[in-house]
């Protein structure tokens, strides 16, 4: 279990380990719109590239880390894949280990190392070949290539054709074992459904079926993951567009209103508790005022322009405390980190506290109040400003 969970760890975290690398420091991030390291460039250290496209043609005798709309590897990395991004295609080789997350994520190329993916869509196909382990999460999973060790999967729906050199752990909805399957140690499923063992398939070792209880399953039509729930594609996915939404909206901010953004951060850091009982506050008497509002008649439609300019608030909240968490690391860290960088520094914390029990609930709630408390309070202040300027 304790593997499992760090896989899903370490692709949380993987921003978080571009930013606090001392490499970081040098002059080898590419950023821009379409970041393209050509079939004849070879870079002889690690390679940093993010942008609306990231495609890596050459050589890299380093590791690479990438985050992009979309992310294609055709050339070859000597050293660990890192990248996240709507759209994975792996078509290269990787020396060592990948490690990867996105909407669609697909690997095609030869893998030295272990494999750790995350995604709604996973396929590795017939002509890749993985040298390690493989972890997976994702809703629709498909595994046609040679796994030389053992994987631990949860997927919604899993189809396995091909060998696996060791255990195979899954949570899933739906498991199949075509004809070209070949499982060189023990099978554990949890699942509500039985195998799906297709003639020719072999299972060398023992196949253990783990059902889940009866009243687990009046909870939810879903299918359970039992002890692997955590690996729910669904909840992964859903994770990966909020961080790169709340990115694309924090790099727009500061593209257009980079005083305001910067002082609302300020304005956490000043005053915190103001910050969220301002934030409470809003979130009880706001949805009141609209209740009443409706009720009106007449005043729908400043019901309805209330209510959008409510949701627009809580959604950009968290950006404000991922500038301010950003930017407190980056000092203790002693990182010199574009405001850009500090947002994603911000985020990538967010989201790794957020996704521990309990702690993450408590985290997620104090960051929507005082996000959304200190971007009121910061309106107020920009308001009042501007009121008091005459006109000549």
């Amino acid at each position: 279990m304790t593997k499992r969970i760090s896989g899903i760890i370490l692709t949380t975290l993987f921003l978080l380990v571009i930013l606090v690398s001392p490499v970081f420091a040098q002059e080898n991030l590419k950023s821009g719109d379409n970041i393209v390291l050509s079939k004849n460039e070879t870079i002889n250290k690690d390679y940093f590239a993010t942008g609306d496209s990231v495609t890596i043609s050459g050589t890299v005798n380093g590791d690479v880390y990438a985050a992009a709309g979309n992310v294609l590897v055709e050339g070859t990395i000597n050293g660990d894949l890192l990248a996240a991004g709507g759209a994975v295609t792996i078509r290269g080789n990787v020396a060592n280990d990948v490690r990867t997350a996105g909407g669609q994520v697909s690997i095609s190329g030869q893998i030295g190392g272990n494999v750790s993916t995350f995604g709604g869509s996973i396929t590795i196909n017939d002509n890749a070949k993985i040298g390690g382990s493989l972890v997976a999460g994702g809703g629709n999973i498909n595994i046609f290539a040679p796994i030389a060790k053992g994987a631990t999967i949860g997927a919604g729906q899993l189809t396995i054709g091909n060998s696996v050199g060791g255990d195979i752990t899954t949570g899933v909805g739906q498991l199949t074992l075509t004809s070209n399957a070949n499982v060189n140690g023990n099978l554990t499923y949890f699942s509500r459904e039985e195998l799906n063992l297709q003639d020719g398939a072999l299972v060398n070792g023992e196949i253990k079926r783990n059902a889940p209880k009866e009243r687990e399953r009046k909870t939810t039509d879903m299918a359970p993951f039992g002890l692997l729930g955590v690996l729910t594609g669904a909840s992964i996915f859903i994770k990966i567009i909020g961080f790169f939404s709340s990115l694309i909206i924090g790099l727009l901010l500061f593209r257009f209103a980079p005083v305001f953004t910067q002082k609302t951060a300020d304005t956490l850091d000043k005053k915190p508790g103001s910050s969220l009982l301002v934030g409470l506050l809003t979130l009880v008497i706001a949805p009141i005022l609209i209740v009443v509002l409706f009720v009106t008649i007449i005043g729908i439609p400043l019901a309805l322009i209330l209510l959008l300019m409510l949701i627009a608030a809580v959604i950009v909240s968290k950006i404000f405390v991922a500038v301010y968490v950003g930017q407190k690391l980056s000092k203790v860290l002693n990182f010199r980190l574009s405001n850009g960088w500090m947002l994603v520094l911000g985020l990538a914390v967010i989201a790794v506290v957020t996704i521990i029990p309990v702690i993450g609930a408590i985290v997620s709630i104090l960051v929507l109040l005082s996000g959304l408390g200190s971007l009121l309070i910061e309106k107020r202040n920009t308001y009042k400003l501007l009121s008091s300027k005459k006109l000549v």
